[in-house]
């Protein structure tokens, strides 16, 4: 896959759209998934796709002649963070609803913000800093919703720490992408990360078969949609938007997810949550729009859809 050359704004709006529909199924899936342990679950998910995307990855390696090997090191660490970030995600959707679950997940923004601040100079403006506050406070009220009305903050706890994971990916996965082509990226992190995966089920001794035929299917559908369609779509994204912008846009997933939960699961929204997700989706906007800047030699620009 050819992408060195800057898409469209519309074109970049369009896959981040696709994608985050594909993606937004992945927490009910894991859901249809439960029979098998989360590890499992999240081992099933990066193999696949990784098997699913080698035939494209092959191809493009041709086209490119020769494989890119740059910072292999640093494609190790971004599998480990996405394993981490599937781990402890799936983890905390057993102990709390989709709705917070993916919300909290979603933080990401302020650890990528701190990051991205020292590795790239990507600076938040004080409209940004502004969305970070109006996003934190969401995030608190959804973290109280689930002391209160979940019984526990295991699975706010599991979130919060999957996101942690998810905001490293990304930002290693800015930098991984500014010298590889797509696929050369996607195709060892997903494989990476399943490798660490499956080393985690066989320490632990949990069981790779003997589900139902259902829990196979819901894990096969988690590697075409979510991982294959959704995640490689934000990582195509990378290459030409901020590891900030990116964190902050998919953070519009918890609406499209929690709306699926309610529909195919029967779990319900909370006021608290409804008020938590709109602090949330408004801090997304108000940093997707002024909130963050590159320092260059020549000046400083917005990046923004």
């Amino acid at each position: 896959m050819n992408d060195s050359r800057q898409p469209s704004r519309l074109r970049i709006a369009v896959v981040l759209s696709f994608g985050l529909l594909a993606i937004s199924s992945g927490s009910v899936l894991v859901r249809f998934s439960q029979e098998a342990p989360t590890l499992t679950i999240a081992f099933y998910r990066l193999a696949l796709a990784a098997l699913f995307l080698s035939p494209f990855y092959w191809a493009d390696r041709r086209r490119q002649g020769e494989a890119q090997r740059d910072s292999p090191g640093l494609v190790v660490a971004a599998g480990l963070a996405l394993a981490l970030h599937f781990a402890f995600w799936f983890a905390s959707l057993r102990y709390t609803s989709v709705a917070v679950s993916v919300l909290l997940v979603y933080t990401a923004p302020i650890p990528v913000a701190v990051i991205s601040y020292f590795w790239f100079g990507e600076r938040l403006t004080r409209w940004g800093v502004a969305g970070f506050l109006v996003t934190f406070s969401g995030s608190a009220l959804l973290v109280y919703n689930d002391l209160e009305v979940e019984g526990g903050g295991l699975g706010a706890l599991l979130s919060v720490v999957g996101g942690a994971a998810f905001a490293v990916y990304l930002v290693l996965g800015r930098r991984l992408r500014q010298g590889r082509t797509l696929l050369q990226y996607v195709v060892p992190t997903y494989a990476a990360a399943a490798l660490f995966l499956g080393a985690a089920v066989v320490l632990s001794g949990l069981p790779l078969t003997g589900f139902e035929s259902s829990t196979y299917a819901s894990m096969v559908l988690l590697a075409v949609f979510p991982q294959c369609l959704g995640h490689t779509s934000y990582n195509w994204s990378l290459r030409f938007l901020s590891a900030t912008l990116v964190s902050l846009l998919v953070l519009a997933e918890p609406v499209v997810a929690s709306a699926l939960a309610y529909w195919l699961l029967g779990e319900p929204v909370t006021g608290l949550i409804w008020l938590g997700g709109v602090l949330v989706g408004s801090g997304i906007w108000m940093v997707a729009t002024r909130g963050t800047r590159l320092e260059t030699a020549q000046g400083a620009y917005v990046e923004t859809l």
